[in-house]
């Protein structure tokens, strides 16, 4: 038996990183936002999979999740990641009650709330994968775990966390994915731990080394998408326009009800988070940040209502059938790149500024 006395902030919707956030304040008296670095992930992304069921794939998100968000701020907040996937269910409780004996809490990812009795709405009467919880302790019989949407510390038997813990995750994560943070040395300053993290998202957006991602990303797809109306069938493109459409969500993903009968019922901007980025900047701007992050935050204000206009011209050509008229989106896409690039060059950190610069004349 083990239990960890770790201190626990609600953070609705913010799942994936509201244990990271637990354990920097156990480690140091003080709170990273979760609001702050799970929403500063913007950007833009066209994923290419001929043989997909989407065979293109707008994602206006750096795509960092899992394994790779927690990779991500490992390097600013200071911890080590020992972590594992895919394997057996008794092996890996059994590796993960080691980290635990061993004063390391665990991130059990990529769980179906079917199977969580304290998740009442859920609980066996709906599948909702791909949850989080940190897991701070166990027993014979539960385990013990910090969900982010509860307070306290909430119980999970053993049967119902296999049954939870037991597929994969969307291509994200395999079955019974854990990551154990051993935050040893961690940067003690809030400060300079979102400032460094929000100037590399920014870097990433501004100079991306890959061809689909970032500003580079979006000028392929301002290149292509006119002509996906000669290369894919209405169906194929119907799809894309969906899925699109889905992960614009701004608090989840999912499609509004006026195409889905399926919906969560909250209120939920189709927005991309950038409503939500743009509040947590402007919260935190006097205490983290700097006062420029006003103005980059009216910069996602305005992009977010950008990719809402996008979205409502996705959802009516949905409703009639209709994919001739690409060309009408290009100008807003446009526009969604050159307000953000504002927004992030007012992110990104002095010298990295000066190197985007340099990038920018050495293109010309």
């Amino acid at each position: 038996m083990k239990r960890l006395e770790l201190p626990h902030q609600l953070a609705d919707y913010l799942c994936p990183v509201n244990g990271l956030c637990d354990i920097y304040e156990w480690k140091t008296g003080n709170r990273i936002p979760d609001d702050l670095i799970f929403y500063s992930k913007a950007g833009f992304q066209l994923i290419s999979q001929k043989r997909a069921i989407v065979p293109k794939m707008i994602f206006l998100g750096q795509g960092s999740i899992g394994k790779r968000e927690y990779n991500f701020w490992k390097e600013f907040i200071g911890y080590r990641i020992i972590s594992n996937e895919g394997k057996a269910f008794k092996t890996t409780l059994n590796e993960v009650k080691v980290l635990l004996d061993n004063d390391i809490p665990t991130i059990l990812f990529g769980l179906d709330m079917f199977y969580l009795p304290y998740h009442q709405n859920f609980y066996h009467t709906r599948h909702i994968l791909g949850h989080v919880v940190l897991m701070v302790g166990y027993d014979e019989i539960n385990v013990y775990v910090h969900d982010n949407s509860k307070v306290g510390v909430q119980t999970i038997p053993l049967e119902e966390l296999y049954l939870a813990w037991s597929n994969d995750y969307i291509g994200i994560s395999k079955k019974n994915a854990y990551f154990g943070i051993d935050m040893e040395h961690p940067n003690r300053d809030v400060s300079d731990i979102v400032q460094q993290g929000m100037g590399k998202i920014a870097s990433l957006y501004l100079n991306s080394p890959l061809g689909f991602m970032g500003k580079r990303g979006i000028d392929r797809f301002i290149r292509e998408f006119p002509t996906w109306k000669n290369v894919f069938s209405v169906d194929d493109l119907n799809k894309i326009y969906l899925h699109f459409v889905e992960y614009t969500g701004s608090i989840l993903p999912e499609l509004p009800s006026e195409i889905s009968n399926s919906n969560s019922g909250i209120v939920n901007p189709h927005q991309a988070s950038r409503d939500q980025l743009a509040t947590a900047l402007l919260k935190y701007k006097s205490s983290l940040g700097i006062p420029a992050w006003e103005e980059a935050a009216n910069c996602f204000k305005t992009s977010g209502a950008i990719i809402e206009k996008i979205v409502r011209g996705f959802i009516d050509d949905i409703h009639h059938q209709s994919f001739i008229e690409l060309d009408k989106y290009i100008s807003l896409f446009e526009k969604l790149k050159g307000i953000e690039s504002r927004a992030f060059k007012i992110l990104l950190p002095a010298h990295e500024l000066n190197k985007a610069k340099k990038h920018e004349r050495d293109c010309r």
